[in-house]
């Protein structure tokens, strides 16, 4: 099988984490394959050169037995210990793990005693007032899954704003060290704006010339002095705020774009 991305690499040791904790797993073990989870989400390097400078266990959270399990999937897309839980339960039942609050032990149970193999069924269980009479679930249970069933994200990347802190100060770090050239490193994104949920993990460097870095869960816009507050502007502010900017600016007379702020040709700003 094809090598695959950090996103899916961190998604599958998530799923990891996800089945082993309805199995009743080690709870620490399960917090820390879910923070690897979370760290391999904003890398600053490309999975395959952190792998073949045995540099996993520089990542925070990931240790020799989950660096090698991260390897495995990563060359492999999956893993024996993997599969072996994936035989015990569908893979739809991993949707209600996006439920705000659902302990796993409750996941296992509507699995078993409703049947419920994804959000959809979750829902329909609910709305049929059929969760309520089941014994150690019942009607509480049953009145905060429909409320946090609207509030269910996409399948997007997502993490609180302290963990998202975390993870991109150690990439302000990492980037830094891999790249010395580099006079200047800010957090952009989601996290600048103080979004408590953070997807975009965004960084822009000063360089001497404007360039970019591929192949990384890490978003890092390189750029030179002149342009570094243009930069740093476009890589932070939401396409709504961004596009409000321009029309703005367009009112004013002016052109404002991912270059800098202008009046006809002239660079202003």
């Amino acid at each position: 099988m094809a090598k695959i991305d950090p996103r899916t690499v961190a998604s599958l040791l998530k799923e990891y984490a996800q089945r082993a904790s309805m199995r009743g797993d080690n709870p620490y073990r399960i917090k820390a394959y879910l923070r690897a989870a979370d760290s391999l989400t904003a890398l600053s390097q490309p999975l395959d050169r952190i792998i073949a400078a045995g540099a996993l266990t520089k990542i925070p959270g990931i240790g020799d037995a989950i660096a090698d399990i991260v390897t495995k999937l990563y060359q492999t897309g999956t893993h024996p210990s993997l599969e072996k839980l994936r035989e015990d339960v569908p893979a739809g039942v991993m949707e209600l793990f996006a439920i705000p609050g659902l302990r796993p032990d409750k996941i296992l149970r509507l699995h078993q005693a409703l049947g419920v193999n994804s959000l959809a069924e979750l829902e329909a269980a609910a709305r049929e007032d059929r969760i309520r009479p089941v014994k150690g679930l019942g009607a509480a249970l049953q009145t905060k899954l429909l409320q946090n069933l609207a509030i269910v994200r996409s399948g997007e990347t997502q993490l609180h704003l302290h963990k998202a802190a975390a993870l991109l100060e150690h990439a302000v770090i990492s980037v830094k060290q891999e790249h010395p050239e580099f006079s200047r490193v800010e957090i952009a994104g989601d996290f600048r704006r103080g979004c408590e949920l953070v997807s975009d993990f965004a960084l822009v460097a000063q360089g001497r010339k404007s360039t970019g870095i591929e192949d990384t869960t890490l978003r890092l816009v390189v750029t030179d002095s002149k342009h570094f507050g243009a930069s740093l502007l476009e890589a932070t502010g939401s396409a709504d705020h961004l596009e409000q900017l321009k029309r703005f600016a367009a009112d004013k007379g002016f052109t404002l774009n991912a270059d800098g702020l202008h009046r006809g040709r002239k660079l202003i700003a």
